[in-house]
């Protein structure tokens, strides 16, 4: 488990576009790059519009190995591995270019599935051998690594406002499926029960862009608003002309982009607190 806090400067009424953004494969057909250059505009215009957009990377931003896969590219040759770095560096900066006017927004990247190892200093640069294309990212942003190298970690944070107020944060890729928006929500509760007092659960992997409300009561403060968020994804299911994973599988189509948390403080009763909502 990885533990963060961000501390936000937000000004009364001024509104936090809180935003997880994952399972993009960017550098595969399936992935819808007119939207995600439409989202990245989005942010901007958000930005020059007085919000404050803070993104955190979910996991799976390209099409690198995924754990079923890396023992046997460990078994291929040398020069067949600097061949795949070589390639996975090159779309790295090709993703990192589109990204480019939102970069400074990341507070960090999670590590997915499919992520991929530098297997040596030639390709990456001096020191990148052994280290993955997420960290590499991460160095780009100029934004965490929430992960351990290739493994991945669990985000608990705590998003730090101005009048001691708090929203805390479960984050993670995800894994398996889920076929019914029942099975993707309650997928989500039991992740809840890992973090029972965050506020916000993060999860994505199964593209479900989705936000539910688990609010309950609290003896101090009354009722506590809690969400289950689905991060969402930018991968297309079903393209015409081909057949993909998704078809093959006879997977349900997933709405795409993301999942937005809006958060403000705001003084009620002579005492300050975080209103927040979610929206698809």
């Amino acid at each position: 488990m990885i533990k963060k806090s961000y501390r936000i400067d937000l000004k009364p009424e001024q509104e936090l576009l809180f935003i997880p953004i994952g399972d993009i494969h960017f550098d595969t057909d399936e992935c819808d790059r007119e939207r995600l250059e439409r989202f990245v505009k989005w942010c901007v215009k958000q930005e020059k519009q007085g919000k404050v957009v803070r993104l955190l990377g979910c996991g799976d931003y390209l099409e690198g190995m995924s754990p079923s896969n890396r023992p046997r590219f460990a078994d291929m040759y040398d020069t067949t591995k600097k061949s795949f770095d070589t390639i996975m560096l090159q779309e790295l900066q090709n993703f990192a270019k589109v990204m480019e006017p939102i970069q400074h927004c990341f507070l960090g990247l999670l590590t997915g599935h499919h992520t991929h190892t530098f297997t040596s200093d030639k390709r990456a640069g001096k020191g990148w051998g052994g280290r993955t294309s997420d960290q590499w990212l991460a160095k780009q942003f100029g934004c965490d690594s929430l992960s351990d190298g290739d493994r991945m970690a669990v985000l608990l944070a705590r998003l730090k406002f101005p009048h001691n107020q708090h929203l805390d944060v479960l984050a993670m890729h995800g894994s398996g499926g889920s076929q019914t928006p029942g099975g993707r929500v309650m997928k989500r509760i039991k992740l809840a029960e890992i973090a029972p007092t965050a506020h916000i659960v993060i999860s994505g992997h199964d593209n479900a862009k989705l936000a539910y409300p688990r609010s309950g009561l609290d003896f101090e403060h009354g009722a506590i608003k809690r969400y289950v968020i689905g991060s969402g994804s930018f991968q297309r299911g079903y393209l015409e002309g081909q057949s993909g994973f998704a078809e093959e599988m006879g997977l349900v189509p997933a709405d795409l982009g993301v999942t937005i948390i809006s958060i403000q403080i705001e003084q009620r009763q002579s005492k300050w607190r975080v209103d927040y909502h979610a929206s698809v």
